[in-house]
C-alpha cells in the first residue's frame, strides 16, 4: 500500500520537541523546537501555548517543502527500535566504561546506559 504524503500525513506524525525555559526581563519563557525539522522553533510563556504555536510552525513549514518539492525528514519511529546496539570504540573507552561498571556495581550495559542517558540529556534530547 501507497501512502500518499501530504500535509494531513505530516502533520499526523509523531514529531519530538527540545524545550528550554529561558528568561529575559523577569519573564519566564519556553523555547520549543522540532527536532526533525532545523530552524522551525517558537517561544512561548507557557509550554501550552508552545504546543500549539509549534503545530503551525510545522504545517507552514512542510507546506513550503511540498510545495518547493523538497524532501522532508521524517520523525523515527520508536517501535521499529528492539535495543539492541552492535557498538565498537576504542580500548581505552572500553576500559573507562569497565571502570565505571566496577566503581557503580553495575553490567558493562548498564554503565553503557548511564552513560548514554547523561550524554543525552547533557545534548537536551529527550
Amino acid at each position: 500500500m501507497v501512502i500518499k504524503k501530504n500535509l494531513k500525513y505530516y502533520l499526523g506524525l509523531n514529531w519530538s520537541y527540545t524545550v528550554e525555559q529561558s528568561s529575559h526581563a523577569g519573564k519566564k519563557f519556553y523555547i520549543i523546537r522540532v527536532n526533525e525539522l532545523p530552524g522551525v522553533c517558537t517561544d512561548a510563556t507557557t509550554i501550552e501555548k508552545g504546543l500549539k504555536n509549534i503545530r503551525e510552525a510545522i504545517a507552514a513549514t512542510i507546506e513550503l517543502y511540498l510545495e518547493q518539492g523538497d524532501p522532508i525528514p521524517e520523525p523515527v519511529d520508536k517501535e521499529k527500535f528492539k535495543g539492541n546496539i552492535s557498538y565498537r570504540t576504542t580500548s581505552e573507552r572500553h576500559y573507562f566504561l569497565a571502570k565505571l561498571a566496577q566503581q557503580k556495581h553495575v553490567s558493562m550495559n548498564k554503565a553503557l546506559d548511564m552513560v548514554f542517558d547523561a550524554g543525552l540529556h547533557q545534548l537536551r534530547v529527550y
